[in-house]
């Protein structure tokens, strides 16, 4: 009999979570699984990237604190009892009395729950709101900041029958904050779709691209994790040196506006093209000199994954994951996280004869690990 598996997520937006749990549930064998997908926000921009045979399950049946929950309520002609509990949720929401108790759940009774973020109130719902055998929660951060939610995560994460870090520097971070978690913290990588990824980096775009100059690629939402100010910094010390280059950011997020303005001030338009959100990254992966993610932090960050795929030339930041990644000088030059450095390594890359050929002829020798990771995650799924 096929065992009954529930995600839940935050949303199906344009990410690497998202992405990467669509790589996942495309990649499951499904004779022996069936499964229900429930994101608890309506984002679905990495939707047409699903193929699997899912379940998705409608948030609006479920959960009450989406931007349209009193349209879907008004258009679902509610009844009173409905808005009632829907302000209830609001004053518990308010004074922090653990509102997703207030959140229907599934009727169904699953062999497993995945709770697929650790951000929200993902954990904490499957959890209390959630009947199945098993629970296990996914970690992708790459950091711990104890000063939000520790002694909720303290009362909520042990009661997890495993917690997934997607690297040995996730877990590591993780068990310093929760030692006595040690027999529960396992690590998975994430998968990833490598003949997807080539397939798809084949595909035409149409953007400013010039001749003549480095071009220079970074993919991320543009939040404060992932370095735009790094990026803008280090585009100014390239523009000083008089470096012939474009740098393509590709992404959105709540440092658009202050980023586009900050590339004002340093008389950058021309030089720093931001792309906005783009369900496939990997043809501006592809026509790139050299891909670049200068982040604060990552957990095990996926578009380095994919660029490596595609065999360029890259910098990154030495955060968690990326030296299980790459090996610098080899795979990669792995630098400091600060403008200087990631200046330095991509004028060692334009300038030094044969670097970035030998960068990229190293990590054409590399294998797809799909089938091998794949039977990790049978593995755990079949406990």
């Amino acid at each position: 009999m096929k065992k009954k598996i529930l995600f839940c997520c935050y949303g199906i937006g344009v990410g690497g979570i998202e992405r990467c749990m669509i790589n996942l549930l495309n990649a499951i064998d499904y004779t022996r699984y069936d499964i229900d997908l429930l994101p608890m926000n309506p984002e679905y921009g990495m939707l047409p990237n699903l193929k699997a045979k899912v379940n998705l399950l409608n948030p609006a049946d479920y959960v009450m604190d989406t931007e349209n929950t009193v349209g879907e309520m008004r258009k679902r002609k509610a009844r009173i009892a409905d808005y009632a509990r829907y302000l209830l949720f609001r004053i518990r929401n308010k004074w922090r009395w653990k509102p997703w108790k207030m959140f229907h759940a599934p009727d169904n009774t699953y062999d497993i729950a995945i709770a697929y973020a650790h951000t929200g109130y993902v954990p904490y719902y499957v959890i209390d709101q959630i009947n199945a055998r098993k629970k296990y929660m996914w970690h992708h951060e790459g950091r711990y900041v104890i000063e939000k939610r520790y002694m909720l995560d303290k009362q909520y994460y042990p009661r997890f029958d495993s917690i997934i870090a997607v690297s040995n520097g996730d877990r590591d971070i993780l068990l310093e904050v929760f030692p006595e978690l040690s027999n529960k913290i396992k690590v998975l990588y994430n998968i990833v779709d490598w003949r997807e990824i080539k397939t798809k980096a084949q595909e035409r775009v149409l953007f400013s691209k010039k001749t003549d100059v480095q071009q220079l690629v970074t993919v991320g939402r543009l939040t404060h994790q992932k370095g735009p100010d790094i990026l803008l910094k280090t585009a100014q010390m390239l523009a000083q040196d008089g470096i012939p280059f474009q740098w393509f950011w590709i992404g959105d997020g709540d440092m658009a506006a202050s980023s586009k303005e900050k590339c004002h001030e340093y008389g950058l338009e021309d030089k720093v093209i931001f792309e906005g959100n783009q369900a496939n990254p990997y043809p501006y992966i592809k026509l790139c000199d050299i891909y670049i993610q200068p982040s604060y932090y990552e957990a095990y960050c996926t578009t380095t994954i994919e660029a490596k795929v595609l065999q360029k030339p890259i910098v990154v930041t030495d955060v968690c994951g990326m030296r299980e990644q790459f090996k610098h000088g080899e795979t990669a030059l792995i630098v400091g996280v600060k403008p200087e450095e990631i200046y330095a390594a991509i004028k060692q890359l334009i300038t030094q004869d044969g670097l970035k050929e030998y960068l990229m002829d190293n990590l054409k020798k590399q294998t797809n690990p799909m089938e091998c990771l794949l039977s990790k995650y049978y593995q755990l799924f079949d406990e």
